[in-house]
């Protein structure tokens, strides 16, 4: 049976991954053009896009990557690891997750880089496909809509988040501290692969 205590720890472990903080910024950074209504479209429809890419990789992940590409998980953990550490040095030093080009319609924003790899990036896709041959893809499902149910509701109300945060000026210490949260699970990532592979 499952637990709901031990989905609420697995969907808190991903929603780390998917660090709705830098979701605040984000759609901040949106281009003037787009009304609120739009946003709101575009929050939605990112999220749904990176929960159906998440759960296809719960399910069919291993496929995908070991039997058709031929890629050991640690070395898609690496990889994933990688990119969290280098997003995290990025906000650490800068102050910012990425940055957002005024071109691109909105669709195309809503699937790169909202969806990906904003939300379904590689560090969340190695750690789907990992919780998922480990405890089961369908557990591993529950976890990731109440991450992304949670991501989706801290992204609608990241106008008014942003708003007073900059009031007190803590916007930027917050996108910092964040940056180092994730800088430490990427090196933390690539560290425990490592070790998986070699058998240490």
């Amino acid at each position: 049976m499952i637990s709901i205590i031990a989905i609420v720890m697995e969907a808190l472990f991903f929603l780390a991954l998917i660090n709705p903080v830098s979701k605040v910024v984000v759609v901040n950074m949106l281009p003037k053009k787009i009304q609120k209504n739009g946003i709101v479209r575009l929050i939605m429809k990112s999220n749904l896009i990176a929960l159906a890419m998440l759960i296809l990789f719960a399910f069919a992940g291993k496929f995908i990557l070991q039997d058709f590409f031929q890629i050991d998980i640690n070395a898609l953990r690496i990889a994933g690891g990688i990119v969290l550490t280098v997003m995290g040095f990025r906000a650490l030093d800068r102050g910012l997750f990425f940055n957002l080009d005024d071109d691109g319609s909105i669709s195309e924003m809503a699937i790169v880089p909202l969806a990906s790899p904003m939300i379904a990036g590689p560090a969340t896709i190695a750690a789907t496909i990992l919780k998922a041959s480990i405890l089961s893809p369908l557990y591993v499902s529950f976890a990731l809509i109440i991450a992304i149910g949670i991501n989706a509701l801290i992204s609608l109300f990241s106008l008014n988040i942003k708003r007073a945060l900059d009031r007190y000026n803590l916007m930027g210490a917050i996108i910092r501290i964040t940056g180092l949260f994730v800088m430490s699970m990427g090196i933390h990532m690539i560290i425990s692969a490592v070790k998986t592979y070699f058998g240490f």
